[in-house]
């Protein structure tokens, strides 16, 4: 073949494979599988260690939550069950050096896959709530350099945080209140402290935003509301997932 014409044929493939949208991403193997509920209320956090993710008990909007890296109060719309069908996940990249980022992207991935789930982001005025420090400043204990983190509720209803940061109070109170909460204390570092939801003896029993609101001035903090667009996630479709 003359050299023209092999470098326009060259040309060609080369056009054509710049055309191809690169393969998606995808776990190697992964296992979805119902649960019964656990007894009493828990935490859902996406574990990645070694390529290899793992969710524990989690809803179908928890899951996207971590998937998407969103507030679960902005995960809005889907059928009722993807609040209350609960399930174990432990899927496995085909290399353990995958990046968070690209595991997230995985799990995306596999939600398409398995649940059907199709989603759309958008923007409405939403009332989001502010996190600032109270007129006394924050009541709040520095957590030692050698210190596990750690999150449990005591029998008395408490929960008591150790070694955690704003990130994780801003989003305990935004799934206690069901609303979008900010971080604009200002506050960075890492620290032991407690939500006390107790109400005070001889009160009426308070709603979401009242318990937060007392619980957060125990520890020197308080909300602010705003009226704010806001981006939020739409479930547009999602079925219960197929068999492993």
């Amino acid at each position: 073949m003359p050299l023209r014409a092999a470098l326009i044929a060259l040309s060609a493939i080369l056009f054509l494979s710049a055309q191809q949208p690169p393969a998606p991403l995808g776990f190697e193997v992964a296992s979805i599988k119902p649960v019964e509920a656990p007894p009493g209320p828990h935490a859902v956090a996406l574990r990645i260690e070694h390529g290899t993710a793992r969710l524990e008990a989690a809803s179908l909007r928890q899951i996207i939550v971590q998937a998407y890296l969103v507030q679960r109060v902005n995960v809005l719309g889907g059928p009722a069950w993807v609040n209350s069908d609960l399930y174990d996940v432990i899927a496995k990249a085909a290399s353990p050096d995958a990046t968070p980022q690209q595991v997230r992207q995985m799990l995306q991935n596999l939600l398409a896959d398995r649940f059907r789930l199709a989603v759309h982001r958008e923007t409405r005025d939403l009332t989001r709530f502010a996190l600032v420090a109270g007129k006394n400043g924050p009541k709040l204990q520095t957590a030692k350099a050698d210190e596990t983190t750690g999150l449990q509720q005591s029998q008395t209803g408490q929960l008591v945080f150790q070694r955690h940061g704003m990130a994780t109070l801003v989003n305990t109170i935004a799934n206690l209140i069901d609303a979008p909460v900010d971080d604009k204390t200002g506050i960075t570092g890492f620290f032991d402290f407690q939500l006390d939801f107790a109400a005070e003896p001889g009160r009426e029993p308070l709603d979401r935003i009242d318990l937060a609101l007392q619980a957060l001035d125990r520890i020197g903090l308080k909300l602010e509301a705003r009226k704010v667009p806001t981006e939020v996630l739409i479930v547009d479709h999602a079925e219960r997932p197929s068999a492993n």
